[in-house]
């Protein structure tokens, strides 16, 4: 996280810490309510998931970990190895948005149980499945082709999310971050997954007031603060982006990973 120094002279602090410790880090710079924009970039970056090291990837084989920040406690070593198969069922469901959760969390849990403890990512992706087919239907060439998607894709995230409570941390440095805009200043953020881009939207709504309870009805459980009240919130920021920016056909065959890229923006009132 790049935190602007007050003066005169371009300069930045860089501060290692997660989203969550913005709000504070930019009341003790001084800038609260006084920040001239920002910008989240969420997930991870393409240095992360070429480290074999850090174990993000299946593509790379490597240790379980998983973690953004190495000096925390949890890794997806444990998750993998301690976790109940509820548990694992629960954050597959929730995070990954697997349809074959519980068929996999039975499949980690039986593989652990009579081989020992899985180990690498290799080990995990192996466990899971193996990669399938593109989708049917799809022509050709069309621009929104699928592309054969490994079945530990979705296992993946699910365990990463977990590991470095990445949705519960982007839950709640959003209202923070807003209350330190200055009138007219914006905060832009890129998502990368639908978990990610509906928890921006609907933080960005509750703070424009647009937040209604019938709204509340399709909110997953994790999006615990959006439930705070019944009653819409007073507007302190609009909407820019309507509906998501995304990247175009030359970008993503510049950069594939750009591809699930979202950019929401709201304004400071």
């Amino acid at each position: 996280m790049a935190i602007p120094r007050p003066g005169t002279a371009p300069s930045a602090h860089i501060l290692h810490a997660s989203f969550l410790a913005g709000p504070e880090a930019l009341w003790r710079a001084g800038l609260a309510g006084s920040l001239g924009g920002g910008l989240l970039d969420l997930g991870l970056s393409s240095m992360q998931l070429d480290a074999a090291a850090r174990g993000f990837s299946f593509g790379k084989d490597g240790p379980l970990d998983m973690r953004m920040d190495g000096a925390g406690a949890l890794t997806a070593e444990q998750i993998v190895n301690t976790w109940s198969e509820d548990e694992l069922g629960r954050i597959l469901r929730e995070y990954g948005e697997e349809r074959s959760w519980r068929g996999i969390a039975r499949r980690i849990v039986e593989a652990r149980c009579r081989d020992g403890p899985l180990l690498t990512t290799s080990q995990l992706a192996s466990v899971v499945g193996h990669p399938g087919r593109p989708s049917p239907g799809r022509k050709a060439g069309a621009r929104k082709a699928t592309r054969a998607k490994h079945p530990a894709t979705q296992t993946f995230q699910a365990i990463r999310i977990a590991v470095n409570g990445e949705l519960a941390c982007l839950e709640a440095a959003l209202p923070g971050l807003i209350d330190a805009l200055a009138p007219g200043a914006r905060l832009a953020v890129i998502t990368f997954h639908s978990l990610e881009d509906r928890a921006v939207k609907m933080a960005f709504k509750r703070a424009a007031g647009e937040l209604d309870p019938g709204d509340e009805e399709v909110l997953p459980a994790w999006l615990a603060s959006a439930r705070r009240d019944q009653a819409k919130e007073q507007a302190v920021v609009r909407v820019v982006t309507r509906r998501p920016l995304v990247p175009g056909e030359a970008e993503v065959a510049r950069n594939p990973r750009a591809r699930s890229a979202k950019l929401r923006v709201v304004e400071k009132l």
